[in-house]
């Protein structure tokens, strides 16, 4: 990984939330990124399946990373997800891409997938470009 795009990666390593739910940053390119967790019992809902905000939080890593990408912030606005597939054990991985990005906006699909390959989730964000620098100019 590139230097600025590590740099990137460690800095959403101080998502405090994400990061004591066991996810992380695994790659970060330009407009896109990719972060991962393994699954845990304090990860589960009450009907012994993954918590969908566990699901959320992971997509939601990836989307910052890759909306934060070009070193300027960016703020999510709107998201949307949809869930397909029970997971109750495994490592899960979500894969954010760029789809699309103006002077002030950035629009991301991140798909979540399980261990197999088998998507788990789609989510679709939005995020606001703020235009300051992130990192003070990465």
């Amino acid at each position: 990984m590139d230097e600025s795009f590590r740099r990137i990666a460690e800095f959403f390593d101080r998502d405090r939330f994400a990061s004591e739910n066991g996810m992380r940053i695994v790659e970060v390119a330009l407009g896109s990124a990719r972060a991962e967790m393994t699954v845990e019992p304090r990860h589960m809902n009450g009907v012994g399946i993954l918590q969908g905000g566990a699901v959320f939080t992971l997509a939601d890593l990836a989307f910052a990373a890759a909306s934060n990408s070009h070193g300027v912030v960016a703020v999510g606005s709107q998201v949307d997800i949809t869930y397909f597939k029970a997971v109750r054990s495994g490592k899960l991985t979500a894969t954010a891409e760029e789809i699309c990005r103006t002077h002030k906006l950035s629009t991301c699909l991140i798909r979540v997938t399980d261990e197999e390959g088998s998507l788990v989730a789609l989510f679709k964000g939005l995020a606001f470009i703020k235009g300051t620098p992130l990192l003070g100019g990465v």
